[in-house]
């Protein structure tokens, strides 16, 4: 039976030093909840240990709900090594498909291309403020909130810039 999505991540082809070396962060972590927006799934993971990119000790992944538009899921509790992307991220940090080479955290091989690749993993960076399920949106929120706010201010600079008369030299000056 053939899949809309035909890039699925084998672990034993050939090219896995290739394959491991497309990612914007690589990290070993725990899925430890979930949450369904839309079309997207966000899933929190309790980072171990990091292969590449700023990740702090948790972090969010986004994935497709659907596995023709190549999605990948996650079962919590189950700790994987994960290889994301920044692309359609839906506000998360961080994005995965089964084109990725993620996989589960015991698989030796792809961790062996990942030393390859990025070197030994270090800790996560403890000066990367950690991201969960639920600061996924709140995120977009604040942004919007600030934007609004500089405007109101601009508008109001502007208005009062209008409503100051031109005022030349003061009559006690001349």
């Amino acid at each position: 039976m053939a899949s809309a999505c035909s890039c699925a991540y084998a672990p034993d082809g050939p090219q896995i030093v290739e394959q491991v070396s497309h990612a914007a962060s690589v990290f070993t972590g725990t899925a430890t909840s979930k949450r369904a927006e839309d079309q997207t799934e966000f899933y929190e993971f309790k980072v171990r240990e990091v292969f590449e990119g700023d990740v702090g000790a948790s972090t969010v992944v986004s994935s497709s709900v659907q596995s023709a538009a190549c999605g990948r899921g996650f079962e919590i509790g189950t700790e994987y090594l994960v290889f994301t992307s920044t692309y359609e991220t839906n506000g998360a940090p961080w994005s995965v498909n089964s084109c990725s080479a993620t996989t589960n955290s015991n698989n030796d091989r792809t961790r062996e291309a990942a030393v390859t690749v990025y070197g030994s993993p270090q800790a996560p960076d403890p000066q990367t403020n950690p991201v969960g399920v639920d600061d996924i949106g709140a995120q977009a929120w604040w942004g919007f909130a600030l934007a609004g706010v500089a405007v109101l201010v601009v508008a109001a600079l502007v208005r009062l810039r209008l409503r100051s008369p031109n005022r030349g030299p003061r009559q006690s000056d001349q």
